[in-house]
C-alpha cells in the first residue's frame, strides 16, 4: 500500500511539476499546431525525460551531480538562453504554409529532433533539482530510511503524471486547431516565435544580472 502511496504522490508531482507555461508548453502548442498531435506530444515527452532526470538526482540525494549542476547554471543558462533565441528565430522564419501542408509528411527523424531539442532545454535548468527538493520534502515521503525501490517508484509517478499532462496538452489543442484557419496558424507562429526569443533574451538578462549580485 506505501508503494502504491510513492506512485500516487509522484503523479501528482508530475503533473504540478509540468503546469507552469513556459517556452518547452509554447513549443509544444506551436508543434501541435502545424504538425500534429504526436509532434506536440514529443516536445513535451523531452520535458517529461527531463524532469525525469532532476526529479532522479533530487530522490537519489546525488548531492555531487547537483552541486556539479547548480556551481555551473550560468553555463547552462547561457546556453538554453541562447539556444531559446535560437528556435524562437527558427519557428518565427519558418514557412508554416508548406509545414501545414506537409504535416503527413513529417518523419521520424524530425520528430527524434524535437525531442532531444526538448530534452536538452529542460536539462539547461539544473534549478529544477531545487523544485522537485522542494516537492518531495512538501510531501514528507522521502528520508534517509526510505529505499531505493520506493524513490523509483515515486519517480516513474512523477514521469507518468508528466506523460499524461503534455499528452493532454496536445490533445487539445489537436483537436481545437480544427476551427482554426491557416493564416491564424501563421499568426500564432509568428507570436510563438516572438514570445520564446523574449524568454531567450529574459534568461540571459537574469543570468547575468544573477550573476552580478553574487
Amino acid at each position: 500500500m506505501e508503494t502504491v502511496i510513492f506512485f500516487i504522490h509522484g503523479f501528482i508531482i508530475g503533473i504540478l511539476a509540468s503546469m507552469p507555461v513556459g517556452a518547452i508548453a509554447i513549443m509544444s502548442v506551436q508543434r501541435t499546431m502545424n504538425n500534429g498531435l504526436w509532434a506536440g506530444f514529443s516536445i513535451g515527452m523531452g520535458a517529461a525525460f527531463g524532469d525525469f532526470v532532476y526529479a532522479g538526482i533530487a530522490g537519489f540525494s546525488l548531492n555531487f551531480i547537483s552541486d556539479f549542476l547548480l556551481e555551473n547554471k550560468f553555463w547552462l543558462a547561457l546556453a538554453g538562453g541562447i539556444f531559446l533565441l535560437f528556435i524562437g528565430y527558427k519557428i518565427y522564419t519558418s514557412d508554416t504554409v508548406k509545414q501545414f501542408r506537409n504535416k503527413k509528411k513529417l518523419s521520424s527523424s524530425k520528430i527524434a529532433n524535437d525531442f532531444v531539442s526538448s530534452f536538452l532545454l529542460a536539462l539547461s535548468n539544473p534549478v529544477t533539482i531545487l523544485g522537485f527538493t522542494g516537492f518531495f520534502a512538501s510531501a514528507g515521503i522521502i528520508s534517509k530510511d526510505t529505499s531505493n525501490f520506493r524513490v523509483l517508484i515515486l519517480l516513474i509517478g512523477v514521469f507518468l503524471g508528466a506523460t499524461l499532462w503534455w499528452f493532454g496538452i496536445s490533445l487539445i489543442v489537436n483537436i481545437f486547431k480544427k476551427k482554426i484557419t491557416l493564416r491564424k496558424i501563421v499568426i500564432i507562429n509568428r507570436i510563438t516565435g516572438v514570445l520564446i526569443v523574449i524568454l531567450g533574451i529574459a534568461v540571459l538578462i537574469g543570468m547575468f544580472v544573477f550573476e552580478r549580485k553574487l
